[in-house]
């Protein structure tokens, strides 16, 4: 290297490490910020990048990445410590969600009434609660029918006439199978007909002014309840569980064609409705304005460039670079050989 270039380096180098080390740093960071910010207010997003290249970014890091042993353990200890803390026993729900933001809520959900008509019907023509309905109809008929019930305390004889007709019964064998079988039909014919009539009467029970009359009255019981009455029945054996399912459902769904083409959908979605717009609106929208940018640049370089310098790492790399040029023929033929 020449002599006046290795002097060159030295000097060049002194001169970024002042302005990174001294009072000008938060000025720097502010000024490249700003900088940086009015040259994204005149780029729009296609002009960065697009749709191939953000889907190819979210497969890559996201839908081809399963999340790793220490990153589950690490979201149970931290929902754990969330639910054990100290805070639950003196923080209510209403101090969490207030009444008004839950009438939203609840209204909200209540008005799906083609989506609630559509739950009750399936749950109501479900063939196993048919089925269950019909079991507990006969089960209680059968049992009215061959036990001592009201009818035999009242009735002077009926009792031993009942003891005796169930003896019978389970005498005749075949008939008890026939008339089992006759009784579960006919249970059976009106359970269906009776499920219909339920179902209609539930959907009555559930009409919107109804729920939401049944949500305020709910809202009013557990809106002082304390967070710890709920988190003290969730154990770490329980939140560690949940993480695990999380993860295996996660794990299958990411790899599903159908998670695919969502992918695809949803970036092509965006990008015809905003791929238009600036890297500043865009930013904008998410509330990273100018000014919160150059608070945060500024709270997190500060810190970072102070451990850069400190640790030797900073200059080492600025002299690097440096050198590659004060070292370059150029700049000795540019110093007269």
């Amino acid at each position: 290297m020449h002599p006046t270039a290795a002097v060159l380096l030295d000097a060049h180098t002194r001169h970024f490490m002042d302005r990174l080390a001294g009072p000008d740093l938060s000025t720097l960071l502010d000024d490249e910020t700003a900088s940086l910010c009015d040259w994204a207010a005149t780029r729009p997003v296609t002009c960065v990048t697009d749709e191939v290249r953000v889907r190819d970014f979210l497969l890559r890091n996201v839908f081809e990445v399963a999340p790793s042993e220490t990153l589950l353990t690490q979201i149970g200890t931290l929902a754990t410590v969330a639910l054990k803390n100290p805070m639950n026993k003196q923080t209510s729900l209403e101090e969490l969600l207030n009444a008004r933001e839950y009438d939203l809520i609840v209204d909200r959900v209540i008005e799906l009434e083609d989506l609630r008509r559509q739950i009750v019907h399936s749950v109501m023509q479900n063939p196993s609660v048919t089925q269950l309905i019909s079991d507990l109809v006969y089960h209680g008929l059968k049992n009215y029918l061959v036990e001592e019930n009201g009818l035999t305390k009242k009735v002077p004889g009926m009792s031993s006439l009942m003891k005796m007709g169930k003896g019978m019964m389970e005498r005749m064998g075949s008939l008890d199978a026939a008339l089992e079988s006759t009784l579960k039909g006919y249970v059976k014919r009106n359970t269906r007909a009776t499920m219909e009539l339920s179902e209609r009467l539930v959907e009555r029970a559930m009409e919107t002014p109804k729920l939401k009359a049944v949500a305020r009255q709910f809202w009013q019981q557990i809106k002082g309840e304390k967070l710890h009455r709920v988190t003290q029945y969730v154990t770490a054996d329980d939140v560690d569980d949940v993480v695990r399912i999380g993860s295996t459902i996660w794990n299958h769904f990411r790899q599903t064609p159908y998670a695919r083409d969502m992918l695809n959908d949803l970036v092509h979605a965006w990008f015809e409705q905003w791929g238009s717009q600036t890297l500043m609106q865009v930013l904008e929208d998410i509330g990273l304005t100018r000014e919160r940018l150059q608070v945060e640049v500024r709270s997190i370089g500060e810190p970072l460039v102070a451990e850069l310098i400190q640790s030797g790492h900073l200059e080492a790399r600025i002299r690097l670079h440096l050198e590659s040029f004060y070292d370059s023929p150029e700049a000795t033929t540019a110093l007269g050989g």
